[in-house]
């Protein structure tokens, strides 16, 4: 941040009222800690963002994170100067990421009277164990395993369940800010990444 932004920055800081600097502190430290919110789940911190973005574009320039709102989906998201949104997630949470952002696609490709895209447990195991998902049991993917990653993308706001996972007919929702998880602007842009990762390596980044 140069001199210039440091003292718009702090103009713009000082002229918060002191609940709001209140509420700039809680926005602040849950996109770091989560990257993603959602105007449905937040709408109250999601309206304070609208309104105070050229303060939290400078924050978060600041500590090298791009500050990014997507109105027409709800969406706010962060990511740092190398495109990079989520980091440090091995094969299969990868694979689950590719697989939860194709079927987005297809169903927002479909005519529908709702905008929430859902997938069952079952579906999601079927379509993991397809593309050569390492846990597995029983010729099924591992239900502990699914459950533990899902709750890593459902704390970051990835998809939303509020049913028991070991269910096979448990519906998952999908967000809107799966589409910038993974970055991936044509459908056969993602299904060619899913061909590569089967037998690939451990991990990726």
């Amino acid at each position: 941040m140069n001199n210039i932004d440091s003292t718009r920055f702090n103009e713009l800081y000082c002229g918060l009222t002191e609940n709001e600097k209140t509420t700039f502190k809680t926005f602040t430290i849950r996109m770091l800690k989560v990257n993603f919110m959602l105007q449905k789940t937040n709408n109250d911190l999601y309206i304070f963002a609208l309104t105070h973005k050229e303060l939290l574009s400078l924050f978060f320039e600041y500590i090298s994170f791009d500050f990014n709102i997507r109105d027409d989906k709800g969406l706010i998201y962060i990511k740092t100067s190398d495109e990079t949104v989520i980091s440090r997630i091995n094969k299969n949470e990868t694979l689950c990421l590719l697989i939860l952002r194709l079927v987005y696609q297809e169903k927002m490709e479909e005519v529908s009277l709702s905008d929430e895209v859902q997938i069952t447990v079952k579906d999601l195991q079927d379509k993991l164990f397809a593309v050569g998902f390492e846990s597995q049991s029983n010729d099924r993917v591992k239900k502990s395993t699914l459950s533990d990653m899902l709750k890593i993308f459902k704390q970051h706001n990835i998809v939303y369940y509020s049913e028991d996972l070991s269910l096979d007919n448990t519906r998952i929702e999908i967000y809107p800010s799966i589409e910038v998880t993974m970055d991936f602007k044509q459908l056969e842009e993602i299904s060619n990444r899913l061909e590569m990762l089967k037998g690939g390596d451990a991990s990726d980044d």
